[in-house]
């Protein structure tokens, strides 16, 4: 198997493992603490994930492409990690200590949840994880996710069993978000031993790294703000009933995600070297593979919802169906920003049109939301998540047609709209089978999948030949080739 392979199946687990192990105790939680319940921790952790935002400002992105370029100087990668660590260290203090100024003034009446919550933003000081992607150890970083995600389960079917257990319940998930970036973090000293950074060192690592952080304010923007501003106009319950939608639909966005973070790295080391042609050929066997995937994902979790949302969260949580139906379908152009970000402009370090493109995104969403949430409250966060995500694609599309056209992305996109409208169909019209409700579910997700994937390979076999090779950016040599154009 090759290491791109390799290493995109160890991101699947791991964002999967973000994904599925907590959702694991979503019908346990849902019905045990109550839309109520569920609304207070879902806000107060959307509180907590600004303060970490502004701890970690763009190192997702600029500390995990700082790595891969200094990949082979082991000196160089030791500095560059600790110069840009000295400034995560920097900011997650300030943001510890804005925390709980913040939270002690604002939020008496829950004061004791946000208290907690603080767990989650200390976390932010040890998360290393953007090394680890940078060195591409993904299968390190799979091992630890998968624990603590299992010590959630166990805590949670513990800890937790009334109404009243909103605090237990959020003891266990802040914990273990800090103990899942301790455990990583003393593997750093195997990588990069400690070495001491001088200011100089360190400066010009900041400019690069705030750059890389206003996008991530931007995206805050409708990753968050939708929550808050849902929280404080409409309530605890539609922000509940929103933020489960949210969750069924991040399972399938989760397997996108990963594509992206194996893809940064590889893509940083051949914009280094100057190979576009595979350069190119990357990019576009991503693109296509990622419609692919999304399609399916998209179209079948709104095929299925109308019996998987009543199954999955219970009685008092059918206003989720119709918000999980509509969400899905941000998949699809949510999906292809990603992997435009992360194989793309990242790497080519077009930081300029990502901060503007997400900058449009966040004014969107936000003047959505102001529009439509008072009048629609979740629905309305619904829409301004959709005219987000499509604004940000089409901004950037039309941004780099010189290496990836609007009429490509087309291209790679409609023949799995067709599949995926033929597989909506088939879950969708299975829902009105009289039968229970586990067993009915299993039969759409097996007639789903199944008209899909054979509408794809009929496809294939008669007018997109092209699709037999969906996956060549997996083979060894796809994204190691090449020569300069």
């Amino acid at each position: 198997m090759s290491n791109t392979r390799t290493n995109y199946l160890y991101s699947v687990i791991y964002r999967l493992s973000i994904c599925i192990l907590p959702l694991i105790v979503t019908p346990f939680i849902s019905r045990t603490l109550g839309a109520q319940g569920n609304g207070l921790y879902a806000f107060s952790s959307t509180v907590a994930c600004y303060f970490i935002m502004f701890s970690k400002l763009g190192l997702e992105s600029y500390g995990n492409r700082s790595i891969a370029f200094c990949l082979n100087d082991e000196e160089r990668k030791r500095k560059t990690f600790w110069s840009i660590y000295s400034i995560q260290v920097t900011t997650s203090l300030i943001s510890c200590a804005l925390y709980i100024v913040l939270v002690e003034l604002a939020f008496p009446e829950n004061i004791l949840i946000y208290r907690l919550q603080f767990l989650y933003v200390l976390s932010a000081l040890f998360d290393v994880s953007w090394f680890f992607f940078g060195i591409e150890r993904f299968r390190l970083t799979t091992v630890r996710s998968l624990l603590t995600r299992l010590l959630i389960i166990i805590g949670t079917f513990l800890f937790v069993r009334t109404s009243e257990d909103v605090p237990a319940y959020t003891l266990v998930m802040s914990a273990c978000f800090l103990l899942e970036q301790l455990i990583l973090f003393p593997f750093v000293f195997r990588h990069a031993r400690p070495i001491r950074v001088s200011w100089a060192e360190i400066r010009p690592h900041l400019l690069p790294n705030l750059k890389l952080f206003v996008p991530l304010l931007a995206l805050s923007v409708y990753n968050w703000m939708d929550k808050l501003m849902l929280g404080i106009v409409s309530g605890k319950d539609e922000v509940a009933y929103y933020a489960y939608a949210e969750s069924i639909n991040n399972l399938p966005k989760g397997i996108v995600l990963a594509l992206g973070t194996v893809m940064l790295p590889q893509m940083s080391r051949l914009a280094v070297e100057k190979k576009l042609s595979a350069f190119r050929q990357t990019l576009k066997g991503a693109m296509t593979f990622i419609c692919f995937v999304c399609c399916m994902m998209c179209f079948g979790i709104a095929g299925v919802s109308q019996v998987f949302v009543p199954l999955f969260l219970g009685e008092g949580y059918e206003p989720s169906i119709a918000l999980t139906v509509y969400l899905a379908f941000v998949m699809i152009p949510m999906s292809l920003t990603d992997v435009l970000q992360s194989a793309y402009l990242v790497p080519m370090e077009l930081d300029r049109i990502y901060i503007r493109s997400v900058a449009l995104g966040a004014f969107v969403n936000l003047a959505l939301n102001a529009l439509f949430i008072p009048p629609l409250a979740a629905l309305g966060a619904v829409l301004g998540t959709i005219g987000a995500a499509l604004a940000v694609f089409f901004y950037q599309m039309s941004r780099i047609r010189g290496i990836y056209t609007l009429k490509e992305a087309w291209g790679s996109l409609w023949p799995f709209l067709i599949c995926g409208a033929a597989e909506f169909a088939a879950t969708y019209s299975l829902g009105r089978l009289g039968m229970g409700p586990l067993p009915l579910l299993l039969i759409q997700l097996a007639a789903g999948g199944g008209v899909y994937l054979g509408m794809t390979f009929v496809l294939s076999r008669t007018c997109r030949k092209d699709l037999r090779s969906l996956f060549v950016f997996f083979q060894p040599g796809s994204a190691q080739g090449g020569t300069p154009s």
